[in-house]
């Protein structure tokens, strides 16, 4: 569990209401041990993270968070050592999926017009 600020989304637990369910979902989403976790939580360090540039990372991250609130956690969201919010990181997965989608699109019509011509 080694996350730098640099070009990462990751979360820190503020305070971890029921410190076994807290690990139990950490755990669910990266390898670190038990005291690693632990360890990470104590010290307010990043528990998880990813890229900002990774859809599927940033869903993971999403998804953890949900799940950590819904224990009864208290979890920050920060962008490059910046704190932001879910929302936040919900609309950046909603940009990268346009971007996505219209680089796909451009993809196809460029195929569909060298088939035209050929």
């Amino acid at each position: 569990m080694h996350y730098t600020d640099e070009d990462t989304i990751a979360l820190i637990v503020k305070n971890p209401g029921n410190m076994a369910k807290c690990i139990s979902i950490l755990r669910k989403y990266n390898n670190a041990s038990i005291a690693e976790i632990k360890t990470a939580i104590n010290s307010g360090h990043y528990v998880f993270g990813c890229e900002y540039t990774s859809t599927p990372g940033i869903r993971k991250v999403r998804r953890c968070y949900d799940e950590l609130v819904k224990s009864g956690a208290t979890v920050e969201i920060y962008e490059d050592g910046e704190l932001t919010s879910r929302n936040y990181i919900s609309n950046l997965t909603e940009s990268y999926q346009e971007i996505e989608q219209e680089t796909q699109d451009m993809i196809d019509a460029e195929v569909e017009a060298d088939s035209e011509e050929n």
